[in-house]
């Protein structure tokens, strides 16, 4: 593929070489590091300057893409037009930039005074997805930025910075233990395990420090992210400095999380880690040295497959006294019984967009067909007791009596749902209601209040061919139609309908960087307005109430607040029953799905099943 190639005088930086694109009017500077990674589980060491020996492609040429963190080997063929990507654990923490050119065209040559004028731009930070093991949007066509940027010139005359980062996954990330803290200790480390969350506040940290210098306002800075992304935005607003002023979390919030895992269990995990590489684990014997060692000098993507294998972190998160993100919370964990509480005391936060999508739970399809109805009754009412498991149950037209027949076929359809909504959508409605009452303040109209805004995505998969074809709103389905990459490809008829809410979702999003409020807010005053994207109706926006009456005529199903009322009910008997432990006890019952299979070879990988 040509293209012209474009060099900006970064003030601070230097001169950075990008690819001219979309007529023009945007520069995409690709793959610019903003740390380094001394070893292998190491804390990243964030860069001030243009290393000269950063990766294989020539100083300052930023017109091709840079390195991924390992991960599941990604096949380009499972989307047209995706390139081929190349990992490299040492490489990897890069963010791409959407620029504007104008922009960069008014610094470059601009007198003082005209740089003194300048408007500075709003920015859009994209956290990519794929629970904590996968993914890399800092460096996907699938996720490019570049159509997002373009189209805040041209729809709206909002133009508008857009970034993605990379950031460490699975172990290379998310690997604590004993020898891991005291090698931390003795370095001097700071940040102390959850590595990969303190790549993305690094990069962050970055962004406000040289977006200025792109022309843009490190004051107006928006960050966006759709499952481990949304994930990992919940655990920032916690964190202990403000690093956006607004942020749109789509389809995952701390409740998302399996489990919270305790420090023995995370020390388990390090032991059968270096065992399964051929080590001796720390209950064996050897050298805290020694154990690293081994750790270190096995190959990458050998490390990542046996981290998967032994059953490593997906999904679950491991929140240490030492060194993690959250030493200004006074040694609170957060956990599903406190997450909306804490959140909500973020008061630098003025905007915040919470949605998902209507069928989150086919993502786990490959590891709940092995699920049996009888076992899964009976662990249910454990968790939940007799009365209230067989009413959660029997909202989901699932069979409560243990001894009760019920055709496979339909309580696998019914269990995707149940299962998706205890880890996605019950989540989510517990956060917008929760915060809506705290966000809302009716008596003080006029004093500065944060802003929420409610949205649900269910248009379908158009792609042929694969797992999730045509199924309308699983997990992730937005993303294919938020960066409007395959604009090209949808299809035409509807008066090129799919296309059209494509660009609604990218303007809404775009005004909501640009401090607009995207749609009504979520609220007692406003009926609770919802914005919901479906098949018939596109982009519309209806009260909790309408949405209550319509969806019961709607083809894909009725939305079910009923059934995450009874969910949030249980959760909150839970609470009054054993606290914050005993909640947390019921929610790995409810995660461990093996506990409900009778496939002694199933290994849950978030929807896929690994040779």
């Amino acid at each position: 593929m040509s293209y012209e190639a474009y060099t900006f005088p970064h003030p601070v930086l230097g001169p950075l070489t990008g690819r001219l694109v979309e007529n023009d009017s945007v520069v995409h500077f690709r793959s610019i590091p903003y740390a380094t990674i001394p070893a292998r589980f190491r804390p990243s060491e964030p860069l001030s300057t243009i290393p000269e020996n950063f990766d294989h492609r020539p100083h300052r040429q930023f017109t091709e893409y840079g390195f991924a963190c390992p991960g599941r080997p990604h096949d380009p063929s499972d989307l047209p037009g995706e390139l081929p990507r190349e990992y490299d654990e040492f490489k990897c923490l890069t963010l791409t930039i959407s620029a504007i050119k104008a922009q960069l065209d008014t610094i470059s040559s601009g007198s003082l005074e005209q740089l003194n004028h300048l408007q500075k731009l709003p920015i859009l930070v994209y956290l990519h997805g794929g629970a904590f093991t996968e993914g890399a949007g800092h460096i996907s066509s699938m996720h490019e930025t570049i159509r997002l940027a373009s189209f805040s010139i041209t729809d709206s005359s909002t133009p508008t910075i857009l970034i993605s980062i990379g950031y460490r996954l699975g172990a290379f990330a998310g690997l604590a233990s004993q020898d891991l803290l005291d090698e931390a200790v003795e370095n001097g480390d700071e940040d102390i395990f959850n590595q990969g969350l303190f790549d993305q506040r690094k990069a962050l940290l970055w962004v406000k420090k040289f977006i200025g210098g792109f022309g843009g306002d490190e004051d107006r800075i928006t960050v966006f992210g759709e499952s481990a992304g949304s994930m990992s935005i919940a655990l920032h607003l916690l964190a202990d400095e403000p690093l956006f002023s607004r942020c749109a979390m789509q389809s995952g919030n701390i409740a998302t999380f399996g489990r919270t895992l305790r420090w023995e269990e995370m020390n388990g995990i390090y032991d059968k880690l270096v065992e399964s590489v051929g080590g001796s684990g720390s209950s064996k014997g050897g050298s805290k040295e020694e154990r690293l060692e081994i750790l270190r000098r096995i190959p990458q993507e050998q490390l990542w497959k046996e981290f998967i294998g032994i059953g490593g972190a997906i999904m679950e998160a491991y929140y240490g006294s030492e060194g993690t993100f959250f030493k200004k919370l006074g040694g609170v964990v957060p956990v599903y019984s406190n997450h909306v509480e804490l959140t909500a005391a973020r008061e630098w936060v003025d905007g915040v967009i919470v949605g998902d999508d209507f069928w989150e739970g086919y993502v786990f399809r490959n590891g709940l067909m092995h699920g049996k109805h009888k076992k899964f009754v009976k662990m249910f009412k454990a968790v939940f007791g007799e009365e209230m498991g067989k009413k959660i149950l029997e909202s989901y037209d699932i069979e409560a009596g243990e001894d009760v027949w019920m055709d496979q076929v339909k309580f696998f359809v019914r269990l995707m749902y149940l299962i998706g909504d205890l880890f996605f959508q019950q989540p989510t409605a517990q956060m917008v209601d929760g915060l809506s009452k705290v966000y809302y303040h009716p008596e003080r109209k006029n004093e500065r209040k944060q802003k929420l805004f409610r949205y649900q995505f269910n248009l379908p998969n158009l792609w042929p061919g694969t797992p999730v074809s045509f199924v309308s709103g699983h997990h992730y389905v937005e993303m294919f139609y938020q960066f409007m990459t395959f604009r090209e490809r949808y299809p035409t008829h509807r008066d090129r309908f799919y296309q059209r809410q494509s660009e609604g979702m990218a303007r809404l999003w775009i005004a909501f960087a640009n401090g607009r409020d995207p749609w009504d807010e979520y609220n007692e005053e406003t009926g609770y307005k919802i914005q919901i994207c479906d098949d018939v109706n596109g982009w519309h926006l209806r009260t909790r109430e309408e949405d209550v009456e319509r969806s019961k005529d709607e083809q894909w199903g009725e939305r079910r607040y009923k059934q995450w009322e009874l969910i949030t009910e249980g959760f909150a008997r839970l609470v009054k029953e054993g606290g914050e432990e005993k909640v947390e006890w019921a929610r790995r019952k409810l995660w461990d799905m093996e506990g409900y299979m009778d496939d002694k070879d199933f290994v849950f990988s978030f929807g896929k099943k690994e040779d």
